[in-house]
């Protein structure tokens, strides 16, 4: 068990690392993203299972990520 979630720890880290760097910020692509963070936060106050945090928290450090970009590019995240 412990070793699955290793796994997928890792598999985590390294398709955010991936898709971080992959990120272009546009007008369109970073429209959304605050609405898409304040969702996800929703989701893990509502309880959720260790697998399931998991992926949530991955979801919201890419998020994070490309708020940072698209607001370093000085474009809208609402």
């Amino acid at each position: 068990m412990k070793v699955i979630s290793i796994t997928l720890a890792l598999l985590f880290i390294s398709s955010n690392t991936t898709a971080a760097t992959h990120f272009t910020p546009t007008k369109y692509a970073c429209s959304g993203i605050e609405q898409r963070i304040d969702t996800i936060k929703s989701k893990m106050r509502a309880g959720y299972s260790a697998r399931e945090g998991e992926v949530l928290k991955a979801e919201l450090r890419e998020l994070k990520d490309k708020r940072y970009a698209c607001k370093k590019k000085g474009l809208s995240v609402e």
